[in-house]
């Protein structure tokens, strides 16, 4: 097959931005693929719908908790096991003898999948990758016991549950919060790790299973060369980092003493683990205690407590009881379909297929916006991360959903909703406690309190606090497409992304000028049962744009308090005041203290006594300049009831025009002022 490494997203192009709304409503049917599509993902689905018909109108997108299985892996295993007879390996006859060959082949035939020469590993085979930690932490706690050690253990914050749960089997134990901690022990020679005479155990994953960012493969070679103090060693969890890249464990000198591993990751099928020793380093593992059927040689009970251990090979003193044969041959098909799907290096050709997808997968989620521009997803990475490059990038994204006012939304409903429309992903804390938080920001005593208030991994509270308590996460893997990505983004942009458009601007030129008025001073109405208030920016309609000092010119203010300090009232009015910007409170409160009856026309009702008339119709201009003027050099801020259009009782017109007189008489006292 040709293959080559480039990759074009322009498929997603229509995805990546929010200028353009028109997109596919039927998230389960992909838009066409331009020609600069790349190669891999084509070969891929060229057999993809012959090999996992089970993907049929689905899109699965969590290939971190278990990749899928090949149709034509099936169906050799299923011959397979119809046509030969095998039994159980601890048995003598023929059908006991071959199902023994057989597993030893396998054994072998697993090691050199992963580089791993059988002269210098040996494998284990294990339940999953956490039978495979825990079966590593029984081993070395009984060995430091037998030698009178006291052990100490060592972990990364990004490590699975898994890992986090041998610190109860230690009595000493310290998480390093971060890549650079972890190196800075190392070079300063395990200080703050095992003390002399102690033992040390250093354990830490390949790739979070949270983000998909992958750790440095060189630490194992350089706790071996520079921590010398204490004999420390080395468990890589793999289980993440070996579903889409290369396991290469040729260099035993850089490569970790431990590995544990799950293959359904990898395969989808069999539901099996292995746990990888280099036989160098095999001894610590020998003094286990614990033993079960087909590890001994020869087990004394009456008057005696003796039992001798096999000794031929590490598998053979570790795999407790009957080995899951059947599963054990289906190992076989699944590495024979693997390379003939993906070639003779089937994790070289993943590694870089998964590689650009979660580019395209990352660039898009990261690009997606409301209308108001504000992000749809918030991405929880390393910043030292890259996605396309897989020396320090998974094909995974862990990730947040938004509104376009910047709230969470719950992402088990995120999970749920998806789940409807046929894509499945998963969300929640993803068994990994200090990646969560780390990139959720969640402190021990926080983690504490939203227990106590009945959160729980089973039964979360998503957002407690306002912080979210988990994340979504989707993985890709080997047998993922551009059409995948596609239907996601199709579906969160259908179900998440804001498209409303703003509201459009109000021409206020054509309002009348009750309303004009009120576009350019600040209204504000007491809150009373019979008014609603309503209120607007002050913003001069004529006055140049300029900051507001932060304390009125002398002059404005001198000017403030002779025209504007007086006040009326009259039984059973409303209060409203105009206030200067940046006075301080005994001055800015209330400078103007203007009572009036509750209904108002548009120029009356203001003052309830005589002042000496003034032109009519002056008034109106004199306003709006005087305002435009004082708000323009930020010094006021007007306060005045709303206006409204008919007073709820006729008034005598007497009355009136008595108050006309006082509108012209305040006309009249302003201008006098401003000479």
């Amino acid at each position: 097959m040709s293959r080559t490494s480039s990759v074009s997203d322009g498929d997603m192009s229509s995805f990546s931005g929010h200028d353009d709304y028109d997109y596919e409503t039927d998230c389960t049917t992909p838009a066409p693929s331009c020609s600069g599509e790349h190669m891999e993902n084509e070969e891929v689905e060229t057999f993809r719908d012959r090999e996992y018909p089970q993907l049929a109108g689905k899109i699965y997108l969590d290939h971190g908790g278990s990749t899928l299985y090949a149709k034509s892996m099936v169906e050799a295993f299923s011959k397979d096991l119809i046509t030969n007879l095998y039994g159980n390996p601890h048995s003598d006859s023929t059908p006991s003898a071959i199902a023994g060959h057989r597993i030893d082949a396998i054994r072998e035939k697993a090691l050199r999948f992963f580089k791993a020469d059988p002269e210098e590993w040996d494998l284990v085979f294990v339940a999953n990758a956490t039978a495979a930690i825990k079966l590593t932490i029984e081993c070395i706690k009984d060995h430091a016991a037998s030698t009178h050690k006291q052990l100490w253990y060592g972990y990364h914050r990004d490590a699975h549950t898994s890992l986090v749960g041998i610190r109860e089997l230690t009595p000493t134990s310290r998480c390093f919060g971060s890549d650079e901690e972890v190196e800075k022990w190392i070079e300063c020679g395990g200080a703050g790790g095992p003390l002399p005479r102690q033992l040390g155990l250093f354990a830490y994953p390949g790739q979070s299973n949270m983000t998909g960012r992958r750790l440095p493969l060189s630490w194992p070679g350089m706790i071996r060369e520079k921590i010398l103090r204490a004999n420390t060693y080395t468990l890589l969890d793999a289980a993440a980092l070996a579903s889409t890249a290369q396991l290469d464990l040729s260099n035993t000198s850089e490569s970790p003493d431990f590995v544990a591993l799950s293959f359904y990751k990898i395969f989808g099928f069999p539901n099996i683990g292995a746990l990888l020793v280099q036989k160098s380093s095999a001894h610590v593992l020998a003094n286990r205690k614990y033993f079960g059927g087909g590890t001994v040689d020869m087990v004394v009970t009456l008057n005696d407590t003796w039992h001798a251990r096999k000794t031929a090979t590490v598998h053979d003193a570790l795999e407790d009881g009957t080995l899951p044969f059947h599963s054990i041959f289906a190992l076989d098909h699944a590495m024979d379909v693997h390379e003939r799907l993906y070639g003779p290096e089937p994790m070289k050709f993943i590694s870089r297929h998964t590689a650009q997808l979660s580019k395209i997968l990352h660039d898009n989620l990261h690009n997606l916006r409301h209308r108001n521009g504000k992000s749809v997803i918030r991405i929880y990475k390393e910043p030292s991360t890259v996605y396309g490059d897989s020396k320090t990038q998974g094909a995974t994204v862990a990730f947040n959903v938004l509104t376009s006012s910047g709230s969470l939304i719950g992402y088990t409903e995120v999970e749920k909703a998806a789940n409807d429309v046929g894509i499945y992903i998963r969300s929640g804390s993803l068994c990994n406690p200090g990646g969560m938080a780390t990139y959720l920001s969640w402190t021990p005593s926080e983690m504490r309190e939203a227990f106590s208030s009945g959160h729980r991994c089973s039964k979360p509270t998503e957002i407690y606090h306002g912080k979210a308590t988990g994340v979504v996460r989707v993985s890709l893997g080997g047998m993922s497409t551009a059409s995948d990505i596609r239907a996601l983004m199709c579906f969160l942009r259908e179900k998440y992304v804001d498209v409303t458009p703003p509201s459009p601007a109000r021409n206020i030129s054509k309002q009348p000028l009750s309303a004009q008025r009120a576009s350019f001073i600040k209204i504000q109405i007491p809150e009373e049962s019979t008014a609603v208030a309503a209120t607007t920016k002050a913003v001069a309609a004529r006055a140049p744009m300029i900051a507001p000092p932060s304390r009125p010119p002398p002059a404005i203010r001198n000017r403030l308090r002779k025209s504007f300090d007086f006040s009326t009232g009259s039984p059973g009015s409303s209060v409203t005041s105009i206030s200067s910007a940046g006075l301080p409170r005994s001055q800015s409160s209330n400078l103007i203290g203007l009572k009036s009856k509750p209904a108002l026309s548009r120029r009356t009702s203001l003052l309830g006594h005589s002042i000496k008339p003034t032109a009519p119709g002056r008034w109106d201009n004199f306003w709006r300049e005087e305002t435009n003027a004082l708000v323009a050099a930020g010094a006021v801020e007007v306060e005045v009831p709303d206006i409204k259009k008919k007073e709820k009782e006729p008034q005598k017109e007497q009355h009136k025009e008595k108050e006309r007189g006082g509108f012209r008489k305040v006309a009249r006292a302003l201008t006098m002022s401003r000479r």
